[in-house]
């Protein structure tokens, strides 16, 4: 029947939404940091306000395991925010 999509087929679409809106926020961070404008990631405020200091002072380490602390994340979750930031 048409208009009828599997769970299996809404994940996949969602998924290709996300990253195509991950590749337009990071074009866009990019172009903005080219142009001296700020951008700020909305991403970013999902992340406490330490760990962002720790990832931007360079200590993604301590960033990862501050996030992981403070929000129970698994270590690749932790990772991947991190990296992100």
């Amino acid at each position: 029947m048409s208009g009828e999509y599997t769970d299996a087929q809404l994940t996949a679409y969602i998924q290709q939404y996300r990253e195509r809106f991950e590749a337009i926020e990071t074009q866009l961070a990019l172009i903005s940091e080219k142009l001296g404008l700020p951008y700020e990631n909305p991403n970013d405020a999902e992340v406490p306000a330490e760990v962002r200091e720790l990832a931007r002072a360079g200590k993604r380490l301590d960033a990862v395991k501050r996030y992981r602390s403070l929000t129970g994340a698994s270590l690749d979750v932790a990772q991947d925010v991190v990296s992100k930031l």
